[in-house]
């Protein structure tokens, strides 16, 4: 992609709160409670960053009735001001764009009547940003060297009008004005693409339905949200399930389990939220609700 000016674009308002000072968040039941900076929020989930860097996703539904008053609030809010997220490419160019989901698309690529198409779009005409890709995408699949658009007219050539299709996959970048681009994950430094890619499985499996794929777009822009105000967060979603049941004072405490589940059972790590004596017994219960999965850490969270 070019250095050019042309290409250090603004981003759109990201539509999110700007990061607060952690506040405490607790559930409907009003037995569990966490202390979080607000990241993002949706019509369904709220996203937060705990002490430890930790982004951790609950259901807006969980919440309590003043967590989701003080939200509404905040979606109310016309005060508040741009964000940019700052993404670097492999060559070292900055691009100023957000994030917006994931995308799997074919570049397919064809001479025809004198002129160069790409997915049937007179090459001369794509927008800039679009022109500057092309060649760069078909250097990587077919593994040639393309400084100019001279270099790949010379390539198209040589296919003697035969089509050419490139499997992308990658993020949408939204920039300013709305006007979106998706761009292959191996345009990315291998730093940005561990934000990025993270979510991309859970994504593109064959058998995600709209929601999931939902949940993991919507978990892409809060993870890109939180990386570029903390390079240092951590780069997974946890998503919480409050499982809580009747906690007898002084016989059992509230723990928070980390589960992985193996797949297809779900999308990122799990931080469950359920009853036990000791981690132990904490531990075996948030199990039941995930056969097969593997357990991280324990913490107890109430008395």
């Amino acid at each position: 992609m070019s250095r050019r000016p042309a290409l250090l674009l603004l981003s759109l308002c990201i539509g999110w709160p700007q990061l607060a000072a952690a506040r405490e968040w607790t559930d409907s039941t009003g037995k569990y409670k966490t202390e979080a900076d607000l990241v993002a929020f949706n019509h369904e989930k709220v996203v937060l960053k705990r002490e430890g860097k930790q982004l951790l996703s609950l259901p807006l539904d969980k919440l309590s009735q003043a967590d989701r008053e003080y939200l509404e609030s905040l979606d109310k809010d016309t005060t508040r001001t741009p964000e940019q997220q700052t993404w670097t490419l492999r060559d070292g160019t900055k691009v100023i764009a957000r994030v917006v989901g994931y995308a799997r698309r074919d570049v397919t690529i064809q001479r025809r009547r004198a002129r160069t198409y790409v997915n049937d779009r007179v090459f001369s005409n794509l927008p800039e940003i679009y022109r500057n890709m092309v060649p760069k995408i078909v250097a990587h699949f077919e593994n040639v060297k393309l400084e100019s658009e001279r270099d790949f007219e010379s390539w198209v050539l040589k296919q003697k009008g035969e089509p050419r299709t490139f499997k992308c996959e990658g993020v949408i970048l939204e920039l300013e004005g709305g006007d979106e681009y998706g761009v292959p994950f191996f345009f990315f430094s291998d730093q940005d693409l561990q934000v990025l890619k993270p979510g991309w499985d859970a994504w593109a499996a064959e058998n995600a339905d709209p929601d999931q794929r939902d949940d993991a777009s919507f978990h892409l822009e809060a993870m890109a949200e939180a990386y570029q105000r903390d390079r240092e967060v951590n780069q997974q979603v946890a998503q919480m399930q409050l499982m809580l049941q009747a906690v007898d004072a002084g016989v059992t405490s509230l723990w928070e389990v980390m589960i992985y589940p193996a797949p297809p059972q779900g999308f990122g790590p799990q931080i469950v939220v359920v009853p036990g004596r000791d981690s132990r017994q904490a531990t075996q219960n948030a199990l039941r609700q995930y056969p097969g999965a593997r357990a991280g850490a324990a913490r107890r969270v109430s008395n």
